[in-house]
């Protein structure tokens, strides 16, 4: 499927990340990844606890009290090769140029978590979700200072939903094809 790039604030972003999402869904899990101890890097977390409020039906790994991060990531790649979902779908934080700020991305394939901050992270993921907050030509510090909370937390919301549309799309076309095969 051919990747897209949304921003957050356009009415139709949870339709068109639901789309994309729904024939993945089906034995899916989550890795939201990032911290709740930096703005810049909480949309993961925010966005897993935002989904675990919502009980989908999929597992979820990453949330403000239990974030996904770069000290215990290793463990949660472990436990995730050992459940055998088919599909793993990892959120994270994005640095892009200013222009591409609050755009969020779904594509196809890994995420590589820290690159643009310099850390190198294994890939995670058979669907990535990456969400722009800010620009990466700025310093760390700059970056932490200038960093709304207001733009992850809509973003973060704007993904859930999405994801949730997924979940529904997933399921009427589960119950679409039962229709169809009782025929």
């Amino acid at each position: 499927m051919n990747p897209i790039e949304v921003h957050y604030k356009n009415s139709f972003a949870p339709i068109k990340i639901g789309h994309f999402l729904a024939d993945y869904m089906n034995n899916a899990a989550l890795v939201c990844i990032g911290t709740d101890k930096c703005i810049i890097d909480s949309l993961g977390p925010l966005t897993g606890t935002l989904l675990m409020k919502e009980k989908i039906k999929a597992d979820i790994y990453g949330t403000l009290e239990k974030p996904v991060h770069a000290m215990n990531i290793d463990e949660y790649i472990k436990n995730l090769r050992s459940k055998n979902y088919d599909c793993i779908i990892a959120v994270d934080a994005c640095l892009s140029n200013k222009k591409n700020q609050g755009i969020i991305e779904v594509r196809e394939g890994p995420i590589t978590p820290g690159k643009g901050i310099g850390k190198f992270l294994p890939e995670i993921g058979d669907i990535s979700i990456v969400g722009i907050v800010n620009s990466g030509d700025k310093g760390f510090q700059d970056l932490v200072q200038d960093t709304r909370l207001s733009l992850i937390y809509e973003m973060a919301e704007t993904i859930c939903r999405g994801v949730l549309n997924a979940c529904r799309m997933n399921t009427s076309q589960g119950l679409n094809q039962a229709s169809i095969s009782s025929l």
